[in-house]
């Protein structure tokens, strides 16, 4: 089977617009479902899709941080390129990380929403997730324990890609403090408890306005599964009104 790069998402609708990014190892389809309630309310969305992820790890470590935030920084250049000059960013996860930065690189930005942000990684649990995430797609792929073996020995190459990785994260936590917009931060009651302590963490290092909201029934892809309503509602009313 020849797997292709998830197609970007874009859904034109009102003049507030709302770049909103996945996750590590997720594609544009975790925050599809978002995407779609957002613009059925009047905002236009647009989901970039990062090199590498949906394929196999063989392709998926052939990149990095610094072509993931190349994508996301060519998406945000993109919205601007269309015309909105309102635009805000929202992200689960990596997604959700990438936000924070763009809050910090671009204080034009009208707000933002990061979603399941760990505030540290290392890189043995960057390597479990791409695991998990190669195991997942040899399954469905279908291949064999030969194969699939292939696939995951590709992860020991990854040493540069995963130090950069958390790097990345110790850099985005450093610069907190230089956010002046509105952000909201919320984590799933079902996800791992070290997903709520760095909630609270980053919640802590940051301006006001700001805000922290926790989604009970929320695993780790927020806007996915038994809290995805919940989720969509509070980030409906958070970029609708502000007032959540």
């Amino acid at each position: 089977m020849k797997l292709k790069n998830p197609r970007p998402i874009y859904l034109k609708s009102g003049e507030h617009a709302v770049l909103l990014l996945h996750s590590f190892t997720g594609t544009v389809r975790d925050v599809k479902g978002l995407a779609q309630r957002l613009n059925s309310a009047g905002f236009t969305t647009y989901v970039p899709s990062y090199q590498g992820h949906g394929l196999l790890l063989e392709e998926f470590i052939k990149y990095d941080m610094d072509d993931w935030w190349q994508k996301v920084l060519e998406s945000y250049a993109f919205l601007k390129q269309e015309g909105y000059q309102t635009i805000s960013a929202a992200g689960v996860s990596l997604g959700g990380l990438f936000t924070l930065k763009l809050l910090e690189t671009f204080p034009e930005i009208h707000s933002g929403i990061a979603m399941s942000v760990p505030h540290f990684k290392d890189e043995a649990g960057l390597f479990y997730r791409l695991e998990q995430y190669g195991s997942r797609l040899d399954n469905i792929l279908g291949l064999s324990e030969d194969e699939h073996a292939e696939q995951l020995a590709h992860i020991q190459n990854y040493h540069l890609g995963a130090q950069k990785f958390c790097r990345v994260i110790d850099e985005i936590m450093e610069g907190l403090p230089k956010i002046n917009q509105p952000v909201l931060i919320m984590y799933g009651g079902r996800d791992d408890v070290s997903y709520a302590d760095s909630a609270q963490i980053i919640f802590q290092h940051l301006k006001e306005p700001k805000y922290m909201r926790m989604i009970a029934e929320a695993g780790h892809l927020m806007p996915l599964g038994r809290g995805q309503l919940e989720t969509e509602e509070m980030i409906l009313s958070y970029f609708c009104h502000k007032n959540v």
